[in-house]
């Protein structure tokens, strides 16, 4: 959930005012590099440029930092060997060659460290530090963040990014800014008494008096701070659930919002509110091409004329080879130049107590037909014409496929609904489950006959953080059952593991139960793993599923701590 490349498809300001809806499948693409640190990396790059410009980018976002050739605080310079002024010009002048626009960031405020590094501006000058003395070897912390009310950071900080903005003869700077977290600290004495929102924005609006209203760049900001995660339920780091979102209302809209979400959804809300709100929005997305293809899909769907394009993030220095092969940046151009942009969506509106599914169906944009199919076939356009929610009493997969003006305007979609003997009924949660990422209508969407997708936020997945999940399932009567199966997720870089172990207990009256068969030891590397349990037929009310979480195994991220466990249905046969 947290790191970084980049890619951006992104349309410059001063283009947007000739791009309209239709010309949206033609939309700029952009990378954002990360790791090209010294001048022979920059050679390195400048040797790749003309591929890339055939690829189809024209424009890279260059994250620079501290690895520069600083001349105003040359106690600055990140390393032995850094970017000097004659390497960036060099780079400048192959890129405006292949109609690239470059433009660098710098980390600002927040990524002050990572992992036990901390980065020079806190190391050199320590009084800067928001949480001085703190977190010793930065144990506890995401990363390092400076002291936003210091005076000597603008003091200082200003004058390095003008010189790379000077070496990279550029006309705009990304500035960063996501990911903060410690405005609020208990250690941080000069803020923890503060809003966060306010110091947010006062950060944000004295770069922009600086680089915009007196230097004439264009602005670039990532917009995780500026989302009400309580609203937005994107989780602490691709949202704000420490009281930086409010800052959205007192910074100015002539900055871009680069605002990132790296999981597959069928709505990126964000996106509409801070294009209603006025902002230009770059979406942003990461390494998973099913999250990549979604993003594009959405973002191009709204067809709004600031909606920039799209940012890939990749977070790692990518050679010159995997640069050009890399595949969330090859499904990004691929998914816009097909423009099949308006995918069609299944919500369930109801489930009865006899298996009854009635599933709307809907699709994204104006004078938009959809046809579907509800025996698993491929609909066309000789398909059934959707009008009215669809009643589904038998499990099936729901197939559908949206068309404008005769022609298809989304790839198929489909929905499998599995209609079992716990299919609507009464379903309560031992523990509540995460309120982080919210399933629709709670715990009922473990029994709510339709199954998830790859993504544990699209509202079908029921999550636990570090704790199992318990259910107890009310059949509405005696009911012969011998079998349950439970479904869940794998997504290890997010800390999201299967369960390995399931037990399953029966019960006639809710107060006695019986165990009725367990399954454990079990591993897996799909992306999603069912367990089922198969016993001797038994009647009974009342089931009581047990579904245990994990600590993560050793070779994984987070190796250790406890798990995200996330479920989609339990199925009782």
């Amino acid at each position: 959930m947290k790191a970084r490349l980049s890619a951006v498809l992104l349309v410059p300001f001063f283009l947007l005012s000739s791009i309209s809806p239709s010309d949206a499948s033609e939309g700029i693409v952009a990378i954002h590099l990360l790791g090209k640190t010294t001048d022979s990396l920059l050679v390195e790059l400048g040797d790749n440029i003309p591929a890339l410009a055939e690829q189809g980018i024209d424009l890279i976002f260059l994250e620079v930092d501290y690895s520069f050739d600083f001349q105003s605080h040359p106690e600055l310079r990140q390393g032995d060997r850094y970017i000097t002024r004659a390497g960036a010009q060099r780079l400048a002048e192959i890129c405006r060659t292949h109609d690239i626009r470059l433009i660098p960031e710098f980390q600002s405020l927040g990524h002050q460290s990572w992992a036990a590094q901390t980065f020079p501006l806190l190391t050199v000058y320590p009084e800067l530090d928001l949480t001085p003395g703190a977190f010793p070897e930065n144990e506890g912390i995401y990363c390092r963040e400076w002291d936003p009310t210091n005076p000597r950071v603008n003091q200082i900080v200003f004058p390095l990014i003008d010189e790379i903005v000077e070496a990279f003869d550029a006309d705009g700077i990304h500035v960063g800014m996501d990911e903060i977290f410690l405005l609020d600290s208990e250690h941080a004495p000069n803020t923890k008494d503060k809003d966060p929102a306010e110091l947010f924005a006062q950060v944000v609006n004295e770069f922009h008096d600086h680089f915009v209203k007196d230097g004439g760049l264009e602005m670039f900001l990532w917009g995780d701070r500026l989302i009400d995660g309580t609203l937005y339920p994107h989780g602490e780091y691709e949202s704000s659930l420490n009281g930086t979102a409010a800052a959205v209302d007192m910074i100015p809209t002539d900055i871009v919002i680069c605002d990132w979400h790296y999981e597959p959804l069928e709505t990126y809300s964000s996106i509409p509110m801070f294009l209603d709100k006025g902002f230009r929005v770059l979406p942003s997305s990461w390494r998973k091409t099913d999250a990549v293809e979604a993003l594009v899909k959405y973002s191009y769907s709204l067809e709004h004329p600031n909606m920039m394009g799209h940012l890939l993030t990749t977070w790692g220095n990518l050679d010159p080879e995997r640069m050009l092969e890399y595949p969330p940046l090859l499904s990004a151009v691929r998914t816009i130049e097909e423009g099949l942009f308006f995918d069609v969506s299944f919500h369930v509106q109801s489930v009865s107590a006899d298996g009854r599914i009635t599933i709307a169906i809907a699709a994204r944009g104006q004078g938009l037909e959809i046809r579907f199919t509800d025996d698993g076939t491929l609909p066309d356009r000789r398909s059934t014409r959707y009008e009215n929610p669809v009643a589904i009493d038998e499990s099936t997969v729901l197939k559908a496929i949206s068309y404008r003006d005769g022609v298809p305007a989304s790839a198929v979609s489909e929905r499998r609904l599995v209609v079992h003997k716990a299919t609507g009924r009464a379903i309560s949660l031992a523990t509540p489950a995460s309120p982080q990422y919210p399933a629709e209508n709670g715990a009922a969407a473990l029994v709510n006959g339709s199954t998830g997708s790859a993504s544990y936020a699209d509202g079908q997945w029921v999550g636990a953080e570090g704790t199992d999940l318990e259910a107890l399932i009310d059949l509405g009567g005696e009911t012969v059952v011998s079998r349950v199966a439970v479904t869940s997720m794998n997504n290890w870089p997010n800390w999201v593991h299967h369960s390995r172990r399931v037990e399953v207990s029966g019960s006639t009256d809710g107060d006695d139960f019986t165990r009725l068969g367990e399954i454990g030891d079990i591993e897996s590397d799909e992306p999603s793993v069912s367990l089922a349990i198969i016993f001797d037929p038994v009647t009974t009310r009342y089931l009581r599923v047990v579904i245990y979480n994990q600590l993560i195994p050793e070779g994984y991220s987070g190796a250790g701590e406890p798990a995200w466990l996330f479920v989609d249905e339990i199925v009782v046969e």
